[in-house]
């Protein structure tokens, strides 16, 4: 009998190739996580030596037809050729310095091979103590190749500005995009994504980094430059708690903040999730999760992180390494360890969801029952005739709208909007071509929170071709913060117009200048403020009425229990004619579609208030009283 000698197992090349399409997907996103992490740990490796890091990441992106070139360039260790034989010329062996406890993404050492196979080819240029070394990635055959640096190269002044590195050490990765099936983003996507990357969180918000998006031409030169950066959401933290994990020496850190504003979650948007809890073992992103309550309504506002570092030495197990997917598609949560964290979690996690949902009943809008919503919805109708024949007048056919324009003739056209966190909008403002105002006139733009930036400071009016005697200029505006409010000015000409301009998680929904009538419904709110017994939301177009504002509390419930009685449907008459004569009189003279009996604006508004009152609060009565609760010399 021949005994044959054991062996290694062969791989085939092609295993490396699909490991790098599984891990990187064809999306030049996964692939920049990947190199912009491999600085990032080259910087924290640094840190923990005590040297001082200059902390820049640069990222670059040329697009073109065929052949897009990315580029990430850092400013750290610098790899010599022995270095560079480890860490870019193997594949799969762990050369981060995560197993040796370091503070470091890098995990198994394939990060920066899958991006350059998954993507295309290139190359990387490191100087290391005044030396440049250079090795190439590409794929030939069908196999994966890496062409190791020859000897070093003295680094020359030319060298250093080719490369961009001044002084120092530093690494420059560049790959070309030349697989045909890989999308390339255009550089406002890639902005977007790149800051609101979970992975990248942690750098995108870290004072001691500085992360540069820099789109080139294809020679190199210069298109634009963006400052990239990440800022948690406005919110208060509600739960800050370390804790052990039962049968485990594993210390876990849980902080749960509640955001001022509904977030994205990883059910609607996966990675780039503004809602959820990041979980982190030494300060590496490893995932962002709300575990059972990943769909849930009432998790929509919660934020936070889970720490542990007890991870990191499980995942230093070189043997199995499983509590994390070879293609960090995320936890494994089947895991021992891990099932015994999730339950943990989940059971200081459900208190504050309970919570959530208690305020929300609480604080929840009171929908009316069936047969007061009827008549709501015929007194809506009537009630949009009354703004349309006053601020729109008769229908008449074959004539353009005329754009309305505020009552001093310079404003914005929207005195409220909504920007999408990490997102530019645009808001108009609009004046009268006159004696005041001309074309060309420059407009100065300012926000008075650097958190809703002005992207266009100076603007210039330019006539509208179907009405020239009325000007316009469009601003770009971005938000930074969601939860953020900022007030943004416009000034020209000695007059000035503000807009409040909110930044939010989830995309605005289409604008439209009240597409669905003036007024779109009434409400009951047991939360609204007290000292105004009825208000109406210029954000929704709703008529919200106060049922705790103590003149109204004596004949409406919380639920609108009441409205159907003699005084409680008078009552709800008096109050919205009140909301909608005066949202009529407002809107009429800002507009100038009526006109300004005095010099005051104010003064004017509440003339036509009360001519309004006057004119149609008995038709609003019949709407909302009984004919038997009438008298019939007043009914019409």
């Amino acid at each position: 009998m021949v005994i044959q000698e054991a062996r290694r197992m062969e791989y085939h090349d092609r295993f490396a190739l699909q490991q790098a399409d599984q891990a990187i997907r064809k999306d030049v996103v996964r692939a920049l996580v990947e190199l912009i992490t491999n600085s990032n740990d080259s910087y924290y490796r640094m840190e923990e030596e005590g040297r001082k890091v200059k902390g820049a990441i640069i990222v670059e992106i040329a697009r073109k037809r065929r052949n897009s070139i990315l580029r990430v360039r850092d400013f750290a260790e610098g790899m010599s050729s022995r270095t560079m034989n480890e860490k870019v010329g193997t594949y799969g062996a762990p050369t981060s310095g995560f197993l040796e406890g370091k503070s470091v993404r890098g995990l198994w050492g394939r990060g920066l091979k899958d991006s350059f196979y998954g993507l295309g080819h290139g190359k990387v240029l490191s100087i290391r103590n005044d030396t440049l070394y250079e090795a190439r990635l590409f794929i030939e055959d069908g196999a994966p190749m890496y062409e190791p640096p020859q000897a070093g190269v003295p680094v020359t002044e030319e060298i250093r500005e080719k490369l961009q590195i001044p002084n120092g050490n530093g690494t420059v990765m560049e790959i070309i995009i030349s697989r045909d099936d890989v999308p390339v983003p255009r550089i406002d996507s890639l902005r977007f994504k790149l800051q609101q990357h979970f992975e990248l969180r942690g750098i995108m918000n870290n004072p001691d980094r500085y992360v540069l998006l820099r789109e080139v031409t294809s020679k190199g030169k210069l298109k634009q430059e963006i400052p990239l950066g990440y800022k948690n959401p406005t919110g208060i933290r509600i739960y800050n708690e370390a804790f052990y994990v039962p049968g485990f020496d594993a210390l876990t850190h849980l902080v749960v903040y509640r955001s001022d504003e509904p977030l994205t979650s990883v059910a609607e948007v996966g990675d780039f999730a503004d809602g959820g809890l990041l979980v982190v073992s030494k300060r590496v992103v490893l995932a962002i999760t709300l575990l059972k309550y990943e769909h849930s309504e009432y998790a929509s506002r919660v934020y936070g992180t889970i720490t542990c570092d007890h991870m990191h030495d499980l995942l230093q197990q070189e043997e199995t390494e499983p509590i994390l997917s070879a293609t960090r598609d995320g936890l494994n949560w089947d895991h021992p360890f891990m099932q015994k964290l999730k339950e943990e979690i989940e059971l200081k996690l459900d208190p504050l969801i309970q919570a959530e949902r208690r305020l929300a009943h609480q604080t929840a809008t009171i929908v009316v029952d069936q047969k007061m919503r009827k008549r709501f919805n015929s007194a809506l109708r009537h009630l949009n005739s009354i703004a349309n024949s006053v601020l729109v007048g008769p229908r008449t056919r074959k004539k353009e709208k005329r754009p309305d324009v505020p009552f001093s003739g310079f404003g914005f056209t929207r005195e409220f909007a909504s920007v999408q966190s990490g997102k530019s909008m645009e808001i108009t403002i609009r004046a009268k071509l006159d004696r005041s105002f001309s074309q060309g006139d420059l407009v100065e733009v300012i926000s008075e929170n650097p958190e809703v930036n002005v992207l266009t400071p100076y603007v210039e009016l330019v006539p509208r071709k179907d009405f020239p005697d009325i000007g316009e200029a469009r601003v770009q505006v971005e938000g930074a913060q969601v939860g953020i409010e900022s007030l943004i000015t416009a000034k020209s000409q000695g007059l000035s117009a503000d807009a409040l301009v909110k930044v939010v998680s989830r995309p605005p929904k289409p604008k439209g200048e009240r597409s669905r009538g003036f007024i779109t419904d009434i409400e009951f709110s047991p939360s609204a403020d007290p000292r105004q017994r009825a208000t109406f939301d210029r954000e929704t177009a709703k008529i919200i009425i106060s049922t705790t504002a103590p003149s109204v509390a004596q004949y409406l419930g919380e639920n609108g229990a009441g409205a159907s009685t003699p005084q409680g449907q008078v009552l709800l008459a008096e109050l919205v004619t009140d909301v909608l004569c005066r949202e009529v009189a407002r809107v009429g003279v800002q507009s100038g579609k009526l006109p300004s009996f005095h010099e005051s604006r104010d003064a004017s508004i509440q003339a036509h208030y009360n001519r309004l009152v006057h004119d149609f609060a008995h038709e609003i009565h019949a709407y909302f009283v009984d004919s038997q609760y009438r008298r019939k010399e007043v009914e019409e």
